[in-house]
This record gives C-alpha cells, sequence and structure tokens, in this order.
C-alpha cells in the first residue's frame, strides 16, 4: 500500500464562517475572486404580484339540532352544502332589510347615508 502525503487535522485546517478559502493544489489559499459580472440585458422591472383573493370572514351560528339536521337534509336534497344554504339566507335577508332601510349599505358606505331612507 503506498503512503499518500495527507494534511494532519489541526486547528489550522479549520476556517471561521465565512472565511473559508479555496485552496491549490500547492496547498495555499487561492487569492479572492469577484464573482462574475452579468453581462445579459438588464431584467425588466418585475410587475408586482396580484393582490390576494380576500377571503371571506367566519362567523359562527348556533341553532338546535332539529335546525341542524334540517338545513342538513334540504343541502342533500339541493345537491349543496349547510355552508351555501346560509350563505344565501344571509344575502336574502341583508337585500330584504336594505329595502327597508333605503341603501344597500345599511350604514356602513362613507357616503353618510347612515341607512336613512
Amino acid at each position: 500500500m503506498s503512503s499518500a502525503k495527507f494534511a494532519s487535522i489541526t486547528a489550522g485546517l479549520l476556517a471561521r464562517k465565512g472565511e473559508a478559502q479555496a485552496w491549490n493544489q500547492l496547498g495555499r489559499a487561492e487569492p479572492e475572486q469577484r464573482a462574475p459580472r452579468w453581462r445579459g440585458p438588464l431584467p425588466e422591472a418585475a410587475t408586482p404580484p396580484p393582490p390576494p383573493p380576500v377571503k371571506d370572514k367566519s362567523c359562527s351560528v348556533r341553532m338546535s339540532v332539529h335546525d341542524f339536521e334540517r338545513l342538513g337534509i334540504l343541502a342533500v336534497k339541493t345537491d349543496t352544502t349547510r355552508q351555501q344554504l346560509l350563505k344565501e339566507a344571509l344575502a336574502q335577508f341583508l337585500d330584504a332589510k336594505a329595502k327597508d332601510f333605503g341603501c344597500a349599505c345599511l350604514g356602513a358606505c362613507d357616503s353618510n347615508c347612515g341607512g336613512e331612507a
């Protein structure tokens, strides 16, 4: 078995983080090289990403077991979900109240209608 020259493992082989350098064949550190410059065309200004979709807010509704079962049966018969049925019912309720108050926003807009007719 031929004996090759290997460096002994000493503290001299260690480098602090960020201070490591490549070694050449002679065992000396190579001079620090600069990163290559970009030689291609300049990148175009990146377009901003589209805004995230508006998420629905959540709200819980307490109901009796009997009403929960009835809502579930209706959801199965209409091939929809309880959630969708509740959303539709709320939309109908708010539309009716908007007619009562004469303002579709029910006073939640900036036009200071205050829900007045």
